[in-house]
């Protein structure tokens, strides 16, 4: 009669052990590095599934309000604006990362402070220096800039969207410095309702350009206030206190040279990003680059899971490089890389199996040339997604390489635009773009092996 009791008291000490030998298995298999990565990439996860279907709303929307017309009107608004904001501007959330970081780790919260608010006053002021150069060109260069004068307001008021977004890389990292991504959560929910909300008021109103670049504004002002207040609110779970304490801007030197190769890095970012709409303009028509514009922003959108993943990477980078763990800034690499070109196969497949039904589906059935431009574009996404190693020079302080391999892409990208855009139009300009992924590349590989090298004797 006892063997029943005692048979279930030897399962209940057998299901205690198992519960506290589980926890110790996971904390073997999962470093602390790993679930701060896993976890704060569910988190930047959330927020590109806002993003992701937000984007596919407002593409799809005002894709049907403007036609491929007065969409490639539109793609030339932005292109010029975010062409021009991008070279004026020098963004700070790669400072921030790889110094912000630094300087916590070797206890001079002080300093993180002073660098943290250096980038963002330089982003502030240069944005309002970019939007005056925005009014300037538009009043004095409307034909070469291929905007019509009925469009000039839309563009200026355009323009005002990168003053409201010209802080959000340095908001960026401090919200995953401080493991708070959950905030720029809510951020960009309240964005993407304001700016999703007025494009389909828009719609349903028969709005036209002026309204959709209303709600872009709406939107990125939620966004860049947002931030703003996120950051101020987690910076000294980032290890930064005093953020509003002091006026001081001064920062290591160090600081000031890596802000001067990440400037010539963003602008040749830039001009890869928007060279491409603004030449297709000159070589073929608004039409063309409407075609254009809707396939890059399917193939963006698409990307965006590996820029998220990038994003919550680098901060691990930089944390491992400066503590000296080599061992585990290796094992991230190889884990993320392996994952990366697993999650870019499967749903690159799926894009380039289903492109027209997609294309039909996002655009509408006056974009269906996009279809093939997308089967173009996607080579070049698979090498551009699959480099989580391209971030390591940055991660590890040097800017260089980064900018070197973006000036070589920048320079064979612009050649093959010139030569093929004005036989094959927009085809040909999909093809100068899986180009440069393909170049700057390779060129920034032998610059990452090397810090892998070297983290054998940090």
């Amino acid at each position: 009669m006892e063997s029943g009791p005692r048979v279930l008291r030897g399962r209940i000490r057998q299901l205690r052990r198992i519960r506290r030998i589980g926890p110790a298995l996971f904390g073997q298999t999962l470093s602390d590095s790993d679930r701060r990565v896993t976890r704060q990439t569910l988190w930047l996860g959330a927020i590109m599934a806002v993003q992701l279907l937000s984007g596919l709303a407002q593409v799809s929307i005002s894709a049907r309000i403007l036609g491929p017309e007065g969409f490639g009107v539109l793609a030339v608004i932005i292109s010029v604006t975010s062409l021009v904001h991008a070279l004026a501007s020098v963004p700070g959330g790669n400072a921030v990362t790889t110094f912000v970081t630094r300087s916590v780790a070797e206890g001079r919260p002080e300093e993180a402070s002073r660098i943290l608010r250096f980038t963002l006053a330089v982003s502030l002021g240069l944005s309002l220096v970019a939007y005056a150069i925005i009014a300037a060109l538009i009043f004095t260069a409307t034909g070469l800039l291929g905007i019509g004068e009925s469009f000039v307001g839309a563009a200026l008021l355009f323009g005002v969207v990168g003053v409201f977004m010209a802080t959000q890389t340095e908001t960026s990292a401090v919200l995953r410095m401080s493991d708070r991504v959950s905030l720029g959560l809510a951020v960009a929910l309240a964005s993407t309702l304001i700016r999703v909300g007025l494009i389909v008021l828009a719609w349903q109103t028969g709005g036209g350009l002026t309204d959709v670049v209303l709600a872009y504004v709406a939107g990125a002002a939620v966004y860049g206030a947002g931030m703003l207040a996120a950051t101020v609110a987690s910076a000294r779970q980032a290890g930064i206190p005093g953020l509003l304490a002091s006026q001081s801007l001064r920062v290591p030197r160090d600081v000031v040279s890596f802000q001067a190769g990440n400037y010539g890095r963003s602008s040749i970012g830039a001009l890869t990003q928007n060279m491409d709409f603004v030449l297709l303009a000159h070589f073929s028509g608004v039409a063309d680059v409407g075609l254009y514009r809707g396939a890059r922003q399917i193939m963006d959108m698409a990307r965006r899971p590996f820029h998220l993943l990038r994003g919550a990477i680098q901060p691990e980078y930089s944390k491992q490089w400066y503590s000296g763990q080599g061992a585990a800034l290796r094992r991230t690499v190889f884990r993320f890389t392996i994952f990366s070109v697993a999650l870019a196969g499967a749903g690159l497949g799926v894009l380039a199996v289903f492109r027209e039904s997609i294309t039909r589906l996002i655009l509408g059935p006056e974009f269906s040339g996009a279809a093939v431009l997308l089967l173009i574009l996607i080579p070049g996404a698979f090498i551009a997604s699959t480099g989580v190693y391209s971030i390591l020079p940055v991660a590890t302080g040097r800017v260089w390489p980064l900018l070197i391999s973006e000036i070589a892409g920048l320079g064979i990208s612009a050649a093959a635009i010139v030569w093929l855009a004005p036989m094959f139009g927009a085809e040909g300009v999909a093809w100068a773009r899986t180009t440069y992924s393909l170049v700057s590349a390779l060129v920034i590989l032998p610059f990452a092996i090397l810090i892998i090298r070297q983290s054998y004797r940090i």
